[in-house]
């Protein structure tokens, strides 16, 4: 049948509201769709304009029944005919999964830190449980903590690739799966102490954290741990690097908060990119 159309054509979705998708339009720089329950189109029950991508999904629920749904495009002066009509089913017991708007979604990050993982309304609670039903899991990361205390995991840069050697050789694979496992241990060690400094305010795990972002925030950002370089390195030094960053804000002078942002700015664009 038909490819690239979501509902396709009489299709019964599994929920609401379905995701649309249509295919990419040749000189398209953005995109406009429309549901109703008339296959004309004389009574919109939502509608979405300048969409930067030729999908969406829309914020709130369809309603059990028939509907038709259509799209168009604009190449930044005039709008297309609108595109052939395609019908769809929304059936009784359709799982409920509107997806909220960017704005929406950027209103609920917090002002203030940590926002990543855990909010700050939550920490007095998580501060109160460790002495009891989180008790466990709180020793075990004192643990992780004073064995790092003890011992620091090194923040020496990882080796790039040797010039000439070959993708997939052994040699080559050894340092691609090393450098992940290096950059892992160190970033978790660093986002770990973080967290449980949030905890119980252990002032050598916050100290100890500050000083292994820190030196990993001087690794070059296209260097061996860049995504593109090695993203088997880059991708735990992205998600440690920010979690050890929001659990330790306030304990970041601002010139170390810029240095910070300025090298996931770099690492996060590169990511973005790629996908």
């Amino acid at each position: 049948g038909e490819w690239g159309f979501r509902p396709t054509m009489g299709e019964v979705v599994s929920v609401t509201p379905p995701g649309f998708v249509w295919r990419p339009q040749a000189g398209a720089t953005s995109y406009g769709m429309q549901v109703a329950k008339d296959s004309n189109f004389k009574h919109v029950t939502y509608a979405a304009d300048n969409l930067e991508f030729f999908a969406h999904a829309p914020p709130q629920t369809i309603a059990q029944g028939d509907w038709f749904w259509r799209f168009r495009y604009s190449d930044g002066q005039d709008w297309s005919a609108w595109s052939s009509v395609r019908s769809f089913t929304v059936p009784d017991g359709a799982k409920e999964m509107p997806v909220p708007l960017k704005a929406d979604l950027m209103a609920r990050i917090p002002k203030s830190h940590p926002r990543l993982f855990v909010r700050p309304e939550w920490i007095a609670d998580y501060r109160a449980r460790i002495a009891g039903d989180l008790k466990p899991h709180y020793e075990r990361l004192v643990l992780e903590c004073d064995k790092w205390v003890a011992e620091p995991p090194s923040t020496v840069e990882p080796a790039l690739y040797d010039e000439g050697m070959k993708r997939g050789s052994d040699p080559w694979r050894k340092l691609w799966w090393g450098n992940r496992r290096y950059t892992q241990k160190v970033m978790n060690a660093a986002a770990t102490l973080a967290f449980t400094y949030i905890l119980d305010g252990n002032e050598q795990y916050a100290q100890l954290a500050k000083d292994l972002l820190m030196a990993c925030a001087e690794w070059d950002p296209k260097g061996a741990t860049g995504y593109d370089y090695n993203d088997e390195a880059g991708m735990p030094y992205n998600y440690y690097f920010s979690r050890t960053y929001t659990f330790l804000y306030d304990r970041l002078s601002e010139e170390e908060r810029t240095r910070c942002q300025n090298i996931m700015r770099v690492r996060g664009q590169e990511m973005y990119a790629h996908l």
